[in-house]
Parts: C-alpha cells; structure tokens; sequence
C-alpha cells in the first residue's frame, strides 16, 4: 500500500524528489544498487537489460524521475 503510494506521489508531481524517496521506491520495486560512480547510483534489475543511472544530489531532477518510472512500469509489465 505504502509503496503504491510513493509511486502515485511521484507520478503526479515528478519534482522536489528526494534521494532516499527514489532509493526506497526503486529498491521497492526489485531494482538492485550495483554501484556507486561519484554522486551517481546505478541500479540494476534482473528482467531488465538496462541500469538506472540517477544522480543523489539535494534533490533529484525531473527528468531522473520520468527515467526511474518508466523502468518500474517496463519491470512491472
């Protein structure tokens, strides 16, 4: 339930993103922290050929968010 609600939250207003809010939301959705390049955290899933790359910086970018939404709804499919 909670989980569901944090991806609503994100699909309505893809600002002000916190990086711990796109953590627990990718993790949540079976994505795996591979690595960590500089301030960049690559997540990777196993139905999935291509990592995530999201940078963790004060708050994340708009276009970070879309990235992490659509893998979740291709993982999810």
């Amino acid at each position: 339930m909670r989980r569901d609600k944090r991806l609503e939250r994100l699909r309505r207003s893809a600002t002000d993103v916190k990086p711990a809010e796109l953590r627990t939301v990718l993790e949540a959705a079976g994505f795996l922290l591979d690595r960590t390049k500089g301030s960049h955290e690559i997540y990777v899933h196993p139905d999935r050929n291509d990592p995530v790359v999201v940078p963790f910086r004060k708050l994340v970018k708009r276009i970070y968010v879309r990235e992490v939404l659509k893998a979740i709804e291709e993982v999810q499919e």
